[in-house]
């Protein structure tokens, strides 16, 4: 029997979380950071586990911590590179989204009285170089924390000794 390798498994898994992203954004109209993206997670929690659990199922090593770490490693490094880069280009796609940020927050500093017009019009331009980067970033550094996070808890659940 061939079993799916963990690259597979977060190629799969990135692909359901961009589906979701999708659908949760232009078709059920859910704006792009909110409770939605508990589901979007989900998603990506299942996908580690799914492979870890078909890792335990088809090992042929020993059942360490280590070996099932680096197959959590491997899923949630693919799902993280792919998503970095569906971030870039959703935002991209959707400059409204930032717009809307940008109208937001000069409302709010507008009614900052030690902030001049000047300032504003500053802090906004500012905003606008650093937001794609700034999402990114953010995006990397969450999927990477959450995956490790999920893959240590799992590892440790999975590479315990079974006692008769």
């Amino acid at each position: 029997m061939k079993t799916i390798s963990a690259k597979h498994i977060g190629l799969i898994t990135a692909a359901a979380m961009i589906a979701a992203s999708l659908v949760l954004f232009y078709v059920l109209h859910f704006p792009e950071n909110g409770k939605n993206q508990y589901f979007i997670y989900g998603l990506y929690t299942a996908g580690i586990i799914a492979s870890l659990l078909l890792y335990n199922k088809n090992k042929t090593e020993e059942n360490s911590f280590k070996n099932y770490f680096s197959e959590g490693f491997k899923v949630f490094v693919v799902v993280t590179l792919i998503m970095a880069v569906f971030t870039f280009i959703f935002y991209k796609m959707n400059p409204q989204i930032l717009e809307n940020a940008l109208i937001e927050i000069n409302t709010f500093n507008a009614k900052d009285a030690d902030k001049t017009p000047a300032e504003v019009t500053a802090n906004a331009e500012k905003l606008r170089g650093i937001f794609i980067p700034m999402m990114i970033a953010t995006t990397t550094v969450k999927n990477m924390v959450l995956g490790a996070l999920i893959t240590i808890v799992a590892a440790g659940f999975l590479s315990q000794k079974k006692s008769v």
